[in-house]
């Protein structure tokens, strides 16, 4: 492979970091971007460097301090300057590295993502559960207001006139008047 075409630095998924460098010689770049904490490895290949970590620092994040111990000679610092990116650019980078790669330091990252996705999933369930009890109960209250069609009318109250052509009572008023000509 020609040394000429290759980015110098450690490559993790298709982002080239800069050249581990010790953490104790590490100054942050001043634009945003991306650091990888790194230690020694040699069963990590092409270059021996596991990565422990994958933290942010730019213009929205906070100052990157990383930790300065005294026996932080094993540990190690690339960056990736992202100049021209978002906070949130930059977290779904760090996301995407952390899902890939699954640090050391950063390992439970990934159970309790799992574990808020579950109850996430939960939360939903149980919304759409309610929100069909709600609608039938909706549906439920609306009948009571419509008009009933199935009871009869009812027998008006008080005098009511006799139809006109007769009617039933038309016997009784001519056997009345056949009396009183009498």
């Amino acid at each position: 492979m020609n040394p000429y075409l290759v980015a110098a630095g450690i490559r993790f998924n298709d982002h080239v970091f800069s050249e581990p460098r010790r953490l104790v010689e590490w100054t942050s770049p001043k634009c945003a971007g991306l650091c990888a904490l790194l230690a020694r490895d040699p069963n990590w290949a092409p270059k021996p460097f596991q990565p422990l970590c994958f933290l942010e620092f730019g213009n929205n994040s906070d100052q990157l301090r990383l930790p300065r111990m005294p026996n932080a000679d094993g540990l190690f610092v690339s960056a990736l300057p992202m100049p021209f990116s978002t906070s949130a650019q930059r977290s779904q980078l760090r996301d995407e590295l952390i899902w890939a790669y699954n640090p050391v330091w950063q390992a439970g990252g990934a159970s309790i993502q799992n574990e808020l996705a579950g109850k996430l999933t939960e939360l939903e369930r149980k919304h759409e559960e309610q929100t069909t009890q709600f609608r039938l109960l909706l549906a439920s209250i609306n009948r009571l207001f419509e008009p009933r069609t199935d009871i009869p009318p009812r027998r008006t109250i008080g005098f009511s006139p006799e139809p006109p052509g007769g009617g039933k009572n038309e016997a009784y008023t001519s056997l009345k008047l056949a009396d009183t000509r009498a």
